[in-house]
């Protein structure tokens, strides 16, 4: 940020978090303990209700001291920077002890999803859902069948994979930018050239949703994700059994379903091992 005041405005605010856009199109999440660290965040320390008053559309001025929102003013003097890249160097070299954990996240994880997720996709396919949520189940694998063989190197397929996604589902972060988030954090594990084949999927994808959903998916492009995502692959990697569930109840806490579909992109981009399904 810079020393004198630079214009932003309110994207969308919500009980625990308020979303800034600033001129130069960064999003800023001003959020509360609750919601934690994460590649865009600002961690206010306050109680709920911190935002009410605030709309979206409001001025903002920000500047490398403080942020200013109608009567919210946050002090940036002594903040603490959190490091939003996972260690995926160490990750990848434990990438065959967290495989062997993925059938029970998926199990843990689909018993404790309420709603309708993306997570159906990895579920028995004789659970019937309603008609609209049939309908985004039915683009989504088609978008999946796609980005198999882009994940191979075929990026024809895999811009159009992305295209059957994107933005796919309601509100700000929609389901299929979610599931596309997850996936790329997989492919930060597994891929071979995770850098190139991310900025591919962010490339495609961000044309065709909204500012906000297209910022998380620049960062998982790059990389970065929330806090709650590190303390999930700290535990699939480290092996301690006791992590491992609440790290996957923490994820899915995030937003209606949004935790729940990303966490059925990392899971749907095993994509492949020894020519079979993983799951």
């Amino acid at each position: 940020m810079q020393e004198g005041p630079a214009p932003a405005r309110v994207l969308a605010v919500f009980d625990h978090a308020c979303d800034l856009l600033t001129a130069d199109g960064e999003v800023i999440g001003l959020v509360l303990p609750a919601v934690g660290e994460g590649p865009l965040n600002v961690v206010v320390e306050n109680s709920p209700g911190l935002f009410d008053g605030l709309q979206a559309g409001m001025a903002a001025r920000l500047t490398s001291l403080t942020i200013v929102v109608g009567r919210l003013r946050v002090d940036l003097t002594g903040v603490t920077v959190w490091e939003p890249q996972p260690n995926w160097s160490a990750l990848r070299a434990r990438r065959a002890a967290i495989e062997a954990r993925l059938p029970t996240v998926r199990d843990l994880a689909l018993e404790r999803t309420a709603g309708e997720s993306l997570l159906a996709l990895l579920a028995d396919p004789s659970i019937t859902t309603s008609d609209r949520h049939d309908a985004v189940l039915a683009r989504a694998r088609e978008g999946l069948g796609l980005l198999r063989r882009g994940w191979e190197g075929d990026l024809g397929a895999l811009q159009e994979g992305v295209a059957r996604l994107a933005g796919l589902g309601g509100g700000l972060t929609p389901a299929g930018d979610d599931f596309l988030t997850g996936m790329m954090l997989w492919a930060w594990l597994a891929h071979p050239d995770p850098a190139s084949f991310c900025r591919a999927v962010a490339e495609a994808a961000a044309p065709l949703t909204t500012m906000l959903s297209a910022a998380f998916l620049w960062v998982a492009a790059a990389g970065e994700c929330s806090v709650s995502w590190h303390r999930l692959l700290a535990a699939l990697a480290g092996g301690d059994e006791t992590a491992i569930l609440p790290a996957i109840e923490e994820v899915l806490s995030h937003g209606a379903t949004s935790g729940a579909d990303a966490l059925a992109g990392f899971l749907s981009g095993c994509f492949h091992r020894n020519g079979a399904e993983v799951f």
